[in-house]
């Protein structure tokens, strides 16, 4: 499936979601455009906004059509010794909170430390990062309780 630039990286996303999601239900072409074209009242998922694919998506998932994450954005767990472990099972559940990959604090390592991966960090390093991550996530909390106050 070849899309143009002049859609955005959602609605690149969302279509390439409604086109698996097709897969997924085994829907056939004219099946597919038809129930595309009951829900947003168009044939075709390049003629349609992200909101109304959106809607579509839905749609699909009441049909049986499960959303699952890329093996790419699956990661687990690094590996540490058992003196740095406590540390790794504080960096998760920060991870965990700020809905965040363990890519994500591999890439901290890397910009903070230098190092290529969370286990080449020592001690320090990673209450470093424990403590960036704790910020992190604080900062968004703190905009998330604003949005919601000026809503």
């Amino acid at each position: 499936m070849a899309t143009s630039s002049k859609h955005s990286p959602q609605k690149k996303k969302m279509m390439q979601l409604v086109h698996i999601g097709k897969n997924q239900l085994k829907l056939d072409d004219s099946t597919y455009r038809e129930m595309l074209w009951h829900v947003t009242g168009k044939t075709s998922s390049k003629d349609c906004t992200a909101a109304s694919l959106r809607k579509v998506i839905d749609h699909m998932e009441t049909l049986g059509f499960k959303v699952t994450p890329a093996k790419k954005h699956q990661s687990k767990k690094p590996d540490a010794a058992k003196s740095k472990q406590a540390l790794m099972d504080k960096i998760e559940a920060l991870l965990t909170d700020g809905a965040k990959p363990w890519e994500y604090a591999s890439s901290m390592a890397k910009h903070m430390y230098k190092v290529d991966a969370l286990t080449f960090c020592d001690g320090r390093q990673l209450r470093g990062i424990v403590t960036a991550l704790t910020k992190h996530n604080q900062k968004m909390a703190a905009l998330a309780a604003k949005a919601s106050a000026d809503a």
